[in-house]
């Protein structure tokens, strides 16, 4: 049987890629800094990633032939796994590390390593890049899965909430004229766990291969017409340039400058990844909606939207 550690195990895309692997059969043993985690694993060890003598004890402790690792963002970490991890598979979750595509769909080998060494301070998609950057420098048998925005029900960004909340008050949802019909870079969580199971697969030649896992084909106005359709109220989207869009009006973008979602041909054929239907994530994601009622923050800018749309109407 294949003992996987799963670090960030009891967290959002975490729960779900546990729920895959037990389902799987693979021992699964969560780690994290909660104390009384949710989740769905064999057992769970407590851990703060950024330690290197906690990660050094939990390794030796759990003896895990696949580490999946949810909560490396700083390329130090990676370093710390390099010298600590001696399994079979290092499966890297990164995110949307490509440089600016300008509406090209994204494919695995559009990032390429950054030079040099790293600065002293890194923000989350500079932090994945110099991550992968290291991954490429060390002899770790690694695997990457490149998620892009990831929602579900207890999506702690709440960006989904956003685009609920705007689409569910019946009022005009701006969206960025240049980029609302592109694909967009979205993913179930369902989803996301699914292929970080896949990836952790060892009958599966992965290693050193990257992986992009996200929806096909769904843009920005297909998300918030099926939410819409969900909810049975109008979509009133309206396009402005992007460049105007309020703070928070619009989180996932998609920003003119970036790609246009990804190329998951490589997970499909590789990993035998597959895209759910978006009806059955939003299915899944409203439910949770309609009990939590959470509320996003740039939502409280709602009357400025309004009436940045009134002006664009008039």
């Amino acid at each position: 049987m294949t003992r996987a550690l799963v670090i960030g195990g009891a967290g959002f895309i975490g729960v779900a890629a546990c729920k895959e692997l037990m389902r799987r059969g693979v021992e699964t043993i969560a780690a994290g800094r909660k104390d009384r985690p949710y989740g769905t694993f064999t057992s769970y060890v407590a851990l703060d990633r950024d330690d290197e003598e906690q990660l050094s004890r939990a390794i030796v402790q759990t003896q895990p032939d696949v580490v999946l690792d949810l909560a490396c963002y700083q390329p130090h970490e990676v370093e710390m796994m390099a010298r600590h991890f001696h399994g079979e598979r290092y499966v890297f979750v990164s995110t949307g590390v490509y440089p600016d595509l300008h509406g090209k769909p994204a494919r695995e080998e559009d990032f390429v390593p950054l030079e040099g060494e790293p600065p002293a301070a890194l923000d989350y998609r500079e932090g994945k890049r110099w991550c992968e950057t290291v991954l490429t420098r060390t002899s770790l048998p690694w695997t990457v899965v490149r998620p892009p925005a990831v929602f579900g029900p207890a999506d702690h960004t709440l960006r989904i909430a956003a685009y609920i909340q705007r689409v569910a008050d019946g009022g005009p949802v701006l969206v960025p004229a240049e980029t609302y019909e592109w694909q967009a870079g979205i993913a179930w969580v369902k989803d996301i766990g699914y292929a970080c199971a896949l990836a952790c697969d060892l009958r599966k030649q992965a290693t050193h291969r990257a992986y992009n896992a996200s929806f096909e084909g769904q843009s920005l106005r297909n998300l918030l017409e099926g939410i819409a359709r969900a909810l049975d109220v109008p979509a009133r989207l309206h396009p402005i340039p992007f460049a105007e869009l309020p703070d928070g009006a619009s989180p996932y973008g998609p920003d003119p400058r970036r790609a246009a979602g990804y190329v998951i041909e490589r997970a499909r054929s590789e990993l035998g990844f597959e895209p759910s239907a978006l009806e059955d994530a939003l299915a899944e994601t409203l439910a949770w909606y309609r009990v939590a009622k959470p509320s996003h923050p740039g939502y409280a800018n709602r009357e400025q939207e309004i009436a940045t749309a009134r002006r664009g109407s008039g």
